[in-house]
């Protein structure tokens, strides 16, 4: 079906009114640069396969001693635990598992080394023991179906501390459990909010701790180990986000990532447990947020972030800041070695996928010890994004990232393809999005907008979200087409739609609401009903849904009114959905539902769901095979080739 409607200037949906109160954020302040492709002699489109057999790391831990970087990679396809030296050299596998297993923590006497690992992507892991002296592995939790967060040794490496679900779907509480007997018991309930975010002081007499009840506002507890006593810091209230993030090395105070301030932006505090106050340090315009904290001086890393640019920092406590040379891009994670001398850090970039670098304090030496490209892929080989910003109906600035494709001209002949983040509390950044990547080198201009709703850019803007989903955000992605025309690179009758999690949602919203703008959509992993979602969603994830949405039985007319499904009949362009069948988030029923509403109304839909994934996909195969698919999609539908269309059986 061809959606080849020529783009006429965006009208926002109906109740709005263009002109109205922009939300401040600080990407007005960011400066319009000059837009152009890059120039690239040597471009050539990528090959899938190839692409997907790039290494992935999504964290890693040093060993106790300081020698090895343990870290999670899917070098073989799967994510297994890997170790490196410090000093870089030849990675050894250490696992051999074909579910998802995630390096946690090696104990703090060098004895173990934990993992977790789930089922067929369904995030209810166990957790494992590797005794690193004779290699036997020991599940230490023997559940099924609870969630396990936020583990943390004791500072003897005697017990494990974690919040977990194990009396109650969706309850998580605090445990302890001691290694020698094996035993679990509870030191912290839930009755006052679900517990996250756990911090062991170094004196390992001290629990810090979030509690929360909508995961989106969090107050600060105090849990003395010794007596059971807790204090809170900072009581749960309707506005602000702090999180905590470690301790001072004398167990005095608690390093905080806080919007609890007169900017309402999120910035770097230490909270003292005595006085209950806030000594901001890294206040700014742009959020900040803590990395990680020495245990052995006074330094910590922060990040700024730059409306998805981040810039990194050491700074000490007596006043000392110095930015670690990295290179452009985002700062995923980092650690520094348990003699405080050294940081590790896990660094991505849109042209570089996550690599770990060790920085070393005393002499400014930055290396990197890991090398995930294969086939002969470089840096160069793809496409750094433009940081663009365009008004929205309200004239509030939207900041996006524009994915141009090497040597392209101003001649309007472009396919597009839209891309919004999920969450809807996250954001797009200049991160590594292999399937992007794969798309732009092939052709297509990628417009990735981050929409009210997202991080990043203050707590109004995020929270200007509530009781709008579907809306606003909906409308600040469209905006961007209004963008996309006047660049002069894009076919505005070519224009896909694409997303994930929430920006499978939001596909669905774009092709209900907005019909006749798109060429295609591909929604992976979407929500498409409020009311079957929020039914038949993990538990954990419903006091946030209704903070978002309010109630389903009194607020039913908005619920309705923004499900795609009910819509389903106005939906114009062909369809690819594309889910998991143990996702706990977005469960498959939401695929399957919404494509028989499309099929039953006579709509092009094709549709796969991956047996053995979750919300995402791990396996290797499994991304090849969906964004094989997403790319013969496109070809069919949006630059032009003249096949029919197969439907694929869920």
């Amino acid at each position: 079906m061809d959606c080849g409607n020529h783009i006429s200037e965006f009208r926002p949906q109906r109740g709005r009114t263009v002109g109205e109160t922009l939300i401040p954020t600080p990407s007005s302040k960011l400066k319009p640069q000059p837009l152009s492709a890059p120039s690239n002699l040597n471009a050539r489109p990528l090959d899938l396969e190839t692409l997907y057999f790039t290494r992935s790391i999504p964290l890693f831990r040093w060993s106790s001693d300081g020698s090895q970087i343990y870290f999670t990679s899917n070098i073989t396809g799967r994510y297994n635990l890997w170790r490196v030296p410090s000093v870089g050299g030849w990675p050894v596998q250490v696992t051999v598992s074909d579910e998802r297993t995630m390096v946690e923590e090696p104990s703090p006497d060098g004895r173990f080394l934990l993992y977790s690992q789930d089922v067929g992507g369904d995030e209810k892991p166990n957790l494992f023991l590797i005794d690193l002296a004779d290699r036997t592995t020991r599940n230490v939790t023997n559940t099924k179906k609870v969630g396990y967060r936020d583990i943390h040794w004791s500072r003897d490496s005697s017990a494990l501390v974690f919040a977990a679900e194990r009396e109650k779907p969706g309850a998580y509480s605090i445990f302890r459990l001691d290694r020698t007997p094996l035993a679990v018991s509870k030191i912290a309930g839930n009755e006052d909010g679900e517990c996250l975010s756990l911090q062991i002081s170094p004196d390992d007499r001290k629990l810090a701790f979030n509690r929360t009840r909508n995961y989106l506002h969090t107050g600060v507890s105090l849990l003395d180990l010794e007596t059971g006593k807790e204090n809170v810091l900072a009581p749960i209230d309707d506005h602000s986000t702090t999180i905590t993030a470690g301790w001072t090395c004398d167990s005095e105070k608690i390093y905080v990532t806080s919007n609890a301030n007169d900017r309402e932006t999120d910035a770097v505090a230490l909270l003292d447990p005595k006085t209950k106050n806030f000594q901001w340090l890294t206040l700014g315009d742009w959020e900040s947020f803590l990395a990680d904290c020495s245990r052995s001086g006074d330094r910590y890393v922060y990040v700024v972030n730059e409306a998805g640019n981040h810039r990194v920092y050491l700074a000490s406590l007596n006043g000392g800041v110095d930015e670690i040379p990295l290179p452009n891009g985002v700062l995923r994670m980092a650690e520094f070695s348990p003699d405080g001398k050294q940081v590790a850090l896990l660094h991505a970039s849109a042209d570089s996928p996550p690599e770990i670098w060790i920085y070393e304090i005393e002499t400014h030496n930055l290396k990197q010890i890991t090398q995930s490209f294969v086939g002969g892929y470089e840096r160069g080989d793809f496409v750094r994004p433009n940081l663009v910003v365009y008004p929205s109906f309200d004239r509030t600035p939207i900041a996006a990232f524009l994915y141009l494709p090497p040597n392209t001209q101003p001649d309007r002949s472009r396919p597009a393809i839209v891309y919004p983040h999920g969450g809807p509390m996250w954001q797009h950044m200049n991160d590594w999005f292999p399937q992007l990547q794969y798309f732009v080198s092939h052709g297509f201009v990628v417009m990735a907008p981050n929409y009210r709703g997202s991080t990043g850019f203050g707590r109004t803007f995020m929270e200007s979200l509530r009781k709008d989903c579907g809306g606003g955000d909906l409308d600040d992605i469209v905006a961007s087409l209004d963008y996309l025309k006047k660049t002069g690179y894009v076919n505005p009758t070519r224009i896909a739609f694409m997303g994930g999690s929430w920006g499978g949602y939001l596909t669905l919203a774009a092709l209900t609401k907005y019909p006749d703008l798109w060429a295609a959509g591909v929604a992976i992993v979407p929500m498409a009903n409020w009311f079957t979602a929020y039914e038949n969603e993990d538990p954990t994830l419903r006091a946030n849904d209704a903070w978002l949405m309010g109630d389903p039985v009194t607020d039913r007319e908005l619920w309705r009114e923004r499900s795609p499904y009910f819509f389903a009949d106005r939906i114009k362009a062909p369809l690819l959905l594309l889910a998991g069948a143990n996702d706990i988030r977005c469960p498959a029923e939401e695929t399957k539902q919404v494509a028989e509403a499309v099929r039953q109304h006579g709509g092009i839909v094709e549709v796969k769901i991956y047996e053995n994934e979750g919300h995402g996909f791990a396996r290797r195969e499994n991304n090849i095979d969906a964004f094989k698919r997403a790319a013969k999609f496109l070809e069919v539908h949006v630059t032009g080739e003249k096949t029919s269309a197969r439907e694929i059986s869920v």
